[in-house]
């Protein structure tokens, strides 16, 4: 589906250029292809949030440009109490749109027919869905606390209210609530000849919310990372990523 996100972010920090010198001679070598991986981070929390962790919480996104095909992949990760990790967020695709909901690690099961075990070659379960979002318009990425043990992800079109169900599973009872703080990202997976081929994207997270829960969440810092150049600008809580072109 796409590539290693959770293990690229992790090591974002330590991350090393990968861009390659241009070419001396049009008679050398043809340059190799890259693949960008994560261009934008950015950190967010809730203040006044139970000490015992959520049962939800909401990603606002509005996605202002991208290609229609595969590629970026703009997303939010969110984190149980145990550290085990997920993360949750829109794809384009040719003509239309996926919505991905997923987690991380050992003690899932799933019987949704949206969802399938193993998550980016690894233990965990991987749900998805066709979802054709509208450039310029605000969707909400909710992850809610639908069982014992169960999770559910949503994404939320709201000019309609209209709620879409991407998947559910459950994680073992050990996982706990979720914490009131954690990171998102948008990366391009796909391999370009060099970081000037990556497509023009933009797009914005909004403050992450917990309502009807007590707390208020906003964005608290953005960054960019990996081989290619990228921007993020942070204003009133809000994120502003710009990517490729």
């Amino acid at each position: 589906m796409r590539s290693r996100s959770i293990r690229r972010l992790t090591r974002a920090a330590g991350i090393l250029s990968g861009a390659l010198a241009a070419l001396l001679y049009t008679t050398g070598p043809a340059a190799a292809a890259v693949t960008p991986g994560g261009l934008v981070s950015n950190s967010y929390s809730i203040s006044g949030a139970p000490a015992e962790g959520l049962e939800k919480l909401a990603f606002p996104l509005k996605v202002n440009s991208q290609p229609n095909d595969a590629g970026y992949y703009w997303a939010q990760q969110y984190y149980f109490k145990s550290g085990q990790v997920g993360y949750i967020g829109l794809q384009p695709r040719v003509d239309s749109g996926l919505a991905v909901f997923s987690v991380f690690g050992s003690g899932t099961s799933t019987t949704h027919p949206n969802c399938r075990t193993g998550a980016d070659g690894g233990s965990g379960t991987s749900c998805s869905v066709t979802y054709p979002y509208v450039k310029g318009r605000w969707y909400q990425l909710e992850i809610i606390k639908t069982g014992t043990d169960n999770w559910t992800g949503y994404v939320v079109d709201t000019s309609t209210n209209t709620w879409t169900t991407i998947g559910s599973w459950n994680v073992s009872s050990s996982a706990g609530l979720l914490k009131p703080s954690g990171v998102g990202f948008v990366e391009y997976y796909k391999s370009v000849a060099d970081c000037a081929s990556i497509p023009y994207g933009q797009a914005v997270w909004g403050k992450p919310f917990v309502s009807p829960e007590p707390g208020t969440g906003t964005n608290t810092s953005a960054y960019t990372y990996g081989p290619c150049k990228a921007d993020a600008s942070l204003s009133s809580g809000e994120v502003t990523m710009t990517t490729g072109g």
